[in-house]
């Protein structure tokens, strides 16, 4: 596993990072929690050093998991959560009850887009120093840590990154951070245009954005150099487009399912060429990409553990096979 300097934090990290959103909660395997404490270790023996959660991932359960984890060997791996959502009360109550009710959603064959909204409740977030101070201290207690690596506010909206209250959020950080409760701090984003607004922004290390050949606007609009150049430590996200690359999708269901179907018919074409998986170019492409500090594959069970590292172990794109892609996409998409 390639070690990677993480911007200007001074902090090593290995190049694939752990994507936890999808460990514990309601819709994981029966054993999901038992799994989850057995690909763990597994990915840090393989030489995984970076995981990334949040507090409202299973209603914290993913934090609590990794927590447990990692309880004794806190000092091997670079910790990276998130805060600003806060839990509805629908959530809350669910979340002292999960034992009960896990067994009844798995056996009801529940899916995670069909939850009602009464049961599920509307997310809304929060950014004050009193919310953001309370929500470091709950991550800390379920992470069974006295510090976090990376806290992340958890993708803020467009009028709050443009308002005065963005650097009230950042003075709060820094000052969790002067008494020691996280090391850095940064920003997780859901576009572009957002990101943007971040670089300029004081204190920061790093920044979290989709990236992949799916999502290539951080490329595009010179984001990742931009992060690069003022030291950023950037965590790509979505490396394998939601799902969308994956085999077993046919035509008329990629049609159906996103506007950039044409685009992954291309990417298959392309991947078929190389002698590669797509999954396995996806990754490659990210790996190759300058810029990129660490790329996020969400993982749950030993499984996807041994798939993605049989992706990582490929041999890297060359540059006749980086270029294809750029110029295919570059000429078609962008």
């Amino acid at each position: 596993m390639k070690i990677n300097e993480f911007g200007k934090t001074g902090m090593q990290v290995s190049e694939i990072g752990f994507g936890g959103s999808r460990i514990g909660g309601f819709f994981a395997n029966k054993n999901g929690g038992q799994e989850a404490l057995k690909v763990l270790p597994e990915s840090l023996d393989s030489g995984i050093t970076f995981y990334d959660t949040a507090d409202m991932y299973a209603q914290g359960e993913s934090e609590a998991l990794i927590g447990k984890a990692f309880r004794g060997r806190r000092q091997q791996v670079v910790l990276a959560t998130k805060g600003g959502y806060c839990l509805p009360a629908q959530r809350k109550l669910m979340q002292r009850i999960k034992p009960l009710v896990r067994p009844i959603v798995h056996a009801l064959g529940l899916k995670r887009s069909k939850l009602p909204s009464l049961v599920s409740g509307a997310l809304s977030q929060d950014f004050s120093p009193s919310y953001l101070t309370a929500a470091l201290e709950a991550s800390l207690k379920r992470l069974q840590t006295d510090y976090i690596d990376i806290y992340q506010l958890h993708s803020p909206p467009p009028a709050f990154l443009h308002s005065d209250a963005f650097g009230e959020a950042l003075e709060t950080l820094e000052k969790l951070k002067s008494q020691g409760k996280l090391r850095f701090y940064g920003v997780a984003v859901e576009a572009a245009e957002q990101a943007e607004l971040c670089l300029s922004a004081p204190g920061i290390g790093s920044l979290q954005l989709g990236f992949g050949l799916l999502d290539l606007e951080a490329l595009d609009q010179g984001i990742l150099a931009a992060a690069e150049s003022r030291g950023l430590g950037v965590i790509a996200r979505g490396c394998f487009g939601g799902g969308l690359l994956k085999d077993g999708l046919n035509e008329a269901q990629l049609e159906a399912a996103t506007p950039k179907w044409q685009r992954i018919l291309t990417l298959r074409r392309l991947s078929e060429s190389f002698g590669r998986p797509v999954l396995e170019t996806a990754l490659q492409f990210c790996r190759a990409t300058p810029g990129v500090g660490v790329t996020l594959l969400g993982m749950h069970t030993e499984r996807h553990l041994s798939e993605n590292l049989r992706y990582v172990q490929a041999p890297r794109l060359n540059e006749g096979e980086y270029e294809a892609l750029c110029h295919h996409l570059q000429k078609e998409w962008i």
